[in-house]
């Protein structure tokens, strides 16, 4: 209780700023209707209508609604003007879905003088908030949640330049540059995080970039081996490139995420335990880097297919409720992410061996001294 009270006596003004800063920026973005092109309205009135019920073939039933909308511009030359419109939804929400009094929305005009729904506003929601968890990070971590800001921001700034890079280099090879990205965000985010001088740091970039070569080369191989047998890219969304070295960037990047998470876990046990302990063998050191590699493995592996499994399962109940079987569903939707999922867990298995190996050439060959 004690360490709440002294806490909160010295960061109570930093949340007091944060409080006046998220307010501060809802207001704004509540209110600045006039920075968009685009028609923007706030609805003052709803009026809701049942208008039936619906099914097909396979047994799906849904209920029609429709609403009558009064809303005020917030924009344009017909700002404060009222308009009246209609929306019509169903309780799958597949196509449209509710409005409340309150919302803003974005308005779409067809010529013949009706107005109709784009889309809805949400930055006034998540802006705020993102605010909000930014600002919390700040104020709890200190010097290592800016660091940690710094290197999130770059990474998402060097992705949106490779990506650039992709689109203005004729007939580049998407696998290739983002080959690049991750060895420039694997040392950059590590080195800033961790200090580019500490030995540590080089142990864990050595683990990531190793493990993530032979990850790569290993599946490459089997894919080559089996002809890409079972692998179904021309279920891929969107794809205007080779969906495989495509394909290949994706899991690049899955595994970075995966590796680096493990290794940096496995490696600072390592070295505190030879802080702590400056007389351990080294049999010890890599018996107690197999057991932490071990007890990692399990959680890491099973968080990346709930990830996984999370982001399919609304196309996946979308198709089986609609007559496809769970073999067709898998192909569709869930074969390729699995596969990706599969490459990932590899690279989390290998991590543990690969990365005792450069802790061992890195340090306890160097007479056992630590950073």
């Amino acid at each position: 209780m004690q360490f709440i009270k002294s806490y909160l006596k010295k960061t109570w003004h930093a949340w007091l700023a944060l409080f006046v800063l998220v307010i501060g920026v809802a207001c704004f973005f509540s209110f600045n209707g006039a920075i968009y092109h685009d028609p923007l309205v706030r609805v003052s009135q709803v009026t809701t209508h049942k208008t039936g019920a619906e099914s097909d073939q396979y047994g799906n039933h849904v209920k029609t609604y429709s609403q009558n909308i009064t809303a005020t511009f917030l924009n344009t030359k017909q700002a404060h003007e009222t308009t009246h419109f209609t929306n019509t939804y169903d309780t799958s929400y597949a196509l449209n879905e509710p409005v409340r009094k309150g919302q803003q929305l974005f308005l779409t005009h067809d010529g013949r003088g009706q107005w109709s729904i784009k889309n809805a506003r949400h930055d006034t929601l998540w802006i705020p908030f993102a605010v909000f968890v930014l600002g919390s990070m700040l104020i709890l971590t200190g010097r290592h949640g800016r660091l940690m800001l710094l290197t999130l921001f770059m990474n998402v700034g060097l992705f949106i330049f490779f990506i650039w890079l992709n689109i203005q280099i004729p007939h580049s090879n998407v696998f290739v540059l983002f080959i690049f990205f991750s060895i420039l965000t694997t040392i950059l985010t590590l080195g800033l995080l961790m200090g580019f001088r500490s030995k540590q740091t080089w142990v864990i970039i050595s683990t990531v970039l190793a493990t993530s070569l032979v990850t790569l080369s290993l599946s490459g191989f089997i894919f080559s081996m089996l002809h890409n047998q079972g692998v179904y890219y021309e279920h891929m969304e969107f794809v205007t490139e080779n969906p495989e070295t495509l394909f290949m960037a994706m899991t690049l990047v899955g595994v970075l995420g995966a590796v680096m998470d493990e290794a940096t876990d496995m490696t600072a046990t390592l070295f505190s335990l030879k802080r702590e302990r400056p007389d351990i063998s080294n049999s010890e050191l890599i018996k107690a880097g197999r057991n932490m590699g071990g007890e990692i493995f399990g959680a890491l592996n099973n968080v990346l297919f709930l990830i996984f499994i999370a982001e399919q399962l609304p196309m996946a109940v979308l198709f089986l409720r609609n007559g496809n079987n769970w073999s067709f569903t898998y192909i569709s939707n869930l074969s390729i992410g699995m596969i990706q999922t599969l490459i990932s867990a590899i690279g989390i298995v290998l991590t543990v061996p690969i990365g005792l190996l450069c802790f061992k050439l890195l340090t306890l060959k160097q007479g056992g001294h630590t950073q």
